[in-house]
């Protein structure tokens, strides 16, 4: 006997069921990826301009150094 679930899904997957379940699967499955294209973009844009920004802070923290004789780089527990 049949499962009422084995019936739909065989239904689902027929070439012209009610619901387009398989143009359904594969549109859904495009804006995922889509989506995590796009994730994995901006995080890439966030990591550069992180990294930009640590470069133009040691920059900052050597031109003020150099300019004090206080060393103002490193880990902010270490005594100066």
């Amino acid at each position: 006997m049949r499962t009422i679930r084995k019936n739909t899904e065989d239904e689902l997957r027929e070439k012209d069921p009610e619901i387009p379940y398989v143009k359904t699967e594969h549109a859904i499955r495009d804006l995922i990826c889509s989506l995590m294209e796009r994730q994995d973009r901006m995080n890439e844009q966030l990591l550069q301009r992180i990294i930009d920004l640590q470069y133009r802070m040691d920059d900052l923290e050597a031109d003020l150094s150099a300019a004090t004789g206080k060393n103002y780089a490193g880990d902010p527990e270490e005594p100066a």
